[in-house]
């Protein structure tokens, strides 16, 4: 496999960043490779060097920075899980909420049966971490099946994601459902964790 050299790895930052900026403005399938040559200064034929196609090259520019973001989440040092867990969604309601326009341009490619299946990975590589995390802390009741409670997480904070700009209080209610599911299953630091936090997120709710 051919070395980039340190110009092509930065043109080639150039162009997944305008492409970030023009699926917010447009929209997913706004874009053309006419106008990412324009924002990005680059002839066209150069993005069809590097990147083949225009699908090609938007699912490069969200991956790469799906990555990153999650990279991120994983690496902040948060001593239990549960209080990581809780992390995470809000670190994903931040995000989402901050750059909701690119979230809803998004939804062409979360929602496409033929793309979906890597950013679900992504994220649920995330909660999973959080909840072998609990797991590790030894707060799970035995007869809890790990994989089936990651899932569950994740169906709870897909919508944070899927519908950014609709003015209901999604993380507060992932944030609910979640701590009453872990209330259930846990004992300890995390089941008090849990009682805490869905008492306080209800009386929000509710005020």
């Amino acid at each position: 496999m051919k070395t980039m050299t340190e110009r092509q790895i930065r043109r080639r930052e150039d162009i997944l960043t305008a492409a970030r900026k023009l699926i917010t403005e447009l929209g997913y399938d706004g874009v053309t490779m006419r106008q990412l040559a324009k924002e990005s200064g680059v002839a066209p034929k150069t993005l069809y060097h590097q990147f083949q196609n225009k699908e090609k090259l938007l699912r490069a520019a969200v991956e790469e920075r799906y990555r990153y973001l999650y990279r991120l989440i994983d690496e902040a040092e948060i001593e239990r899980g549960i209080d990581r867990l809780y992390y995470i969604l809000d670190a994903v309601s931040d995000t989402t909420e901050k750059n909701a326009d690119y979230a809803r341009a998004l939804r062409p490619l979360l929602t496409d049966p033929s793309t979906t299946g890597t950013f679900t990975e992504i994220r649920m590589n995330t909660y999973r971490k959080a909840i072998d995390q609990i797991a590790s802390e030894g707060e799970f009741v035995d007869w809890v099946d790990v994989d089936m409670l990651n899932a569950l997480v994740y169906r709870q904070i897909n919508p944070i994601l899927m519908r950014a700009t609709e003015r209901i209080p999604f993380r507060t209610f992932a944030k609910i459902d979640i701590s009453l599911i872990l209330a259930s299953v846990t004992i300890g630091y995390t089941h008090d964790k849990a009682l805490e936090v869905a008492k306080a997120t209800q009386q929000e709710l509710t005020s």
